[in-house]
């Protein structure tokens, strides 16, 4: 049986469209017949840093807890080399990466350089990743360039998740293979489908993701507001973590029409989306997020833009 190792700089429990993304693919290759080893960090202490699920074996590579919410960079202390000893054991045959930009994809091509392991990488973003501080970004723009370059040293073949991800890879100098489209398993759902109530006289709008700038939350929010009192029967929902949470939560306190849920599961994002009619995903840096596609599976009509900006 041959083994297959997915980087990844988040996993599940982890809520995000890569960590799903990595979890569908290791679904699939162990429905194909493969061994399925998922590489990524222990951002939660009460996580186990190695792990036997039903799908796969998972490492969490030590981090340092002071980026762990946002960007974790890895602890390379004695643990940390006693995991890549007990990795190197389980004699892995192909390794697949997912984005660019986290330290596990740098240290994936690594391994596979060095250990003569064929690997590639799947990219997931359309733009520049941003903290808001024009400073921050291009201290970030620069780091991304850097370790980009660094895995491109050691990986030849790139894909993207869509034809936008593909195009941004050229803003690196990078010719896609080709597109490995993000996907969900239809079957997986049908327990969800319990969960369609949509209502006749309410026109509920729904937005899911992280509530960072890239994602175009303040710009949703914003253009909402211009049309909420034309359309007094419509309410936005709001669903998510991230660095302007508080922000939002403090200049929304006071309208009714904008109800804000902070994180929620994966249960509660399918009922969420089972009530919604309207789903928008104003993001400007993701190639073809999942929440889009467990929209559509939720039969909610989905608003989004292209989901790259001029760089």
């Amino acid at each position: 049986m041959k083994t297959i190792a997915l980087f990844s700089g988040y996993y599940l429990p982890h809520i995000g469209g890569v960590e799903r993304y990595t979890y569908n693919l290791a679904q699939q290759f162990k429905m194909m017949g493969y061994r399925v080893i998922v590489v990524t960090t222990q951002y939660d202490t009460a996580l186990s840093s190695v792990e036997e699920s039903e799908i796969c074996k998972i490492y969490r590579l030590p981090i340092y807890r002071i980026f762990s919410k946002r960007y974790p960079v890895l602890k390379v202390n004695m643990k940390y080399f006693n995991m890549i000893k007990q990795l190197k054991s389980e004699n892995i045959d192909s390794i697949i990466i997912n984005t660019r930009f986290w330290i596990t994809s740098l240290l994936g091509s690594h391994i596979s350089k060095k250990w003569n392991i064929p690997a590639f990488v799947i990219e997931h973003g359309t733009s520049h990743f941003t903290v808001g501080n024009k400073f921050l970004d291009r201290l970030g723009h620069f780091y991304e360039h850097k370790i980009t370059k660094a895995i491109k040293k050691n990986i030849v073949d790139f894909y993207g998740v869509s034809r936008e991800a593909t195009i941004w890879l050229k803003h690196f100098k990078i010719e896609a293979k080709g597109i490995l489209y993000n996907a969900i398993d239809k079957g997986e759902y049908k327990a969800f489908e319990k969960y369609l109530q949509k209502e006749e006289n309410r026109i509920i709008i729904t937005y899911i993701g992280r509530m960072v700038e890239e994602k175009g939350i303040l710009n949703l929010i914003q253009a909402y507001k211009k049309i909420s009192d034309k359309y007094p029967y419509t309410e936005l929902i709001l669903a998510g973590k991230g660095t302007l949470l508080k922000k939002i939560e403090k200049e929304n306190s006071n309208d009714k029409k904008i109800k804000i849920l902070g994180e929620i599961s994966h249960e509660q994002v399918m009922k969420l989306l089972g009530k919604t009619n309207i789903f928008v995903n104003p993001s400007w840096s993701e190639g073809l997020p999942t929440s889009i596609l467990e929209a559509g599976l939720m039969k909610c009509a989905v608003l989004a833009t292209r989901g790259r900006r001029n760089n």
